[in-house]
């Protein structure tokens, strides 16, 4: 992150999750395609957003090919058009977690990239059905897996209500622009008693990103992102917990879980880099020992049993 100095930025009108009024803008945002896209906080349920948004346009543009050959996953570097890859994105320790609570009936995974952990899922006893916004990620999928994939928003895939046992969500709330139009659509989806499993990166969670924020705002500076905003919503258990009961969910489990230091990817100056790596270290033990300051989190809610959705 590079660090300019910090005319206050435009405040969003509105919260874009609960539509509270009362919004204050943080130390850090995106320079991209010559604009500013500045971090602000709703006060109210706690979700913290990018202002303005990414167009659509830009939503196509950064979510080409070349992202899916690199680092598409928070701490997690490799080609998903390369093989050996895949297996490390076969979670199948979370898919025996989610067999727990759902043994068997179908699963659609909103994100499913090149079909990874969606065939680890089919091979768990699972009907499976995907949904992937980038064409060259899902073609990977059909081709690779023989997977069925919609290309495109899951709002715009037209399943039937009440349809799925099972929702899985890895690494993409995110990088939905609208997150309570999407979840509520999940929602619908669900057949009644059936579970939305989330995981999600918390980069703001963290002890560093606590104490840098601070320090910002109190030298009145700003840090400027050096990637293209791919996060434009950052997510903390709180707030996930709030959109969550938002859209009538009732929640089941949440816990919060942390990168290895030596596993972080690290961008910043080297300064910044330094001081993450070294918040790192204490901050894996309290996470750990405590379940606070994570930067993952897995959260697993449920469409109430008995209420079918029109």
């Amino acid at each position: 992150m590079t660090r300019i100095s910090n005319p206050e930025p435009r405040i969003a009108p509105q919260c874009p999750v609960c539509a509270s009024a009362s919004v204050r803008s943080l130390p850090f945002g995106y320079m991209f395609n010559g604009r500013w896209l500045g971090g602000c906080e709703c006060r109210t349920c706690g979700i913290i957003f990018l202002h303005p948004q990414p167009t659509a346009e830009e939503l196509v543009q950064m979510y080409s090919k070349e992202y899916f050959e690199g680092d598409f996953r928070c701490g997690h570097a490799g080609s998903y058009f390369d093989e050996n890859t895949h297996d490390a994105l076969a979670d199948r320790s979370l898919i025996a977690k989610i067999k727990q609570l759902k043994p068997e009936g179908s699963f659609l995974e909103i994100g499913c990239a090149g079909g990874a952990f969606l065939h680890a899922a089919r091979q768990a006893g699972y009907r499976v059905t995907g949904v992937e916004f980038s064409d060259a990620a899902a073609q990977l999928a059909r081709e690779r897996f023989h997977l069925d994939v919609f290309t495109g928003d899951v709002r715009n895939a037209q399943f039937s209500s009440n349809t799925f046992d099972v929702v899985f969500m890895g690494d993409v709330l995110e990088h939905l622009t609208e997150p309570v139009a999407t979840c509520r659509e999940v929602y619908r989806v669900l057949a009644p008693g059936g579970i939305f499993v989330i995981e999600c990166p918390m980069q703001t969670n963290t002890l560093f990103s606590r104490l840098g924020f601070a320090a910002y705002a109190l030298l009145r500076k700003r840090a400027i992102v050096n990637l293209p905003p791919y996060h434009v919503f950052e997510y903390r258990r709180s707030s996930m917990t709030s959109l969550l009961k938002r859209c009538g969910f009732t929640l089941v489990c949440a816990r919060e879980g942390i990168i290895p230091p030596h596993k972080i990817a690290l961008r910043g100056t080297g300064v910044q880099n330094l001081g993450k790596k070294l918040f790192q270290y204490p901050n894996a033990l309290l996470t750990r020992l405590f379940g606070v300051f994570g930067d993952r989190i897995e959260m697993i809610a449920q469409k109430p049993s008995g209420v079918t959705s029109a």
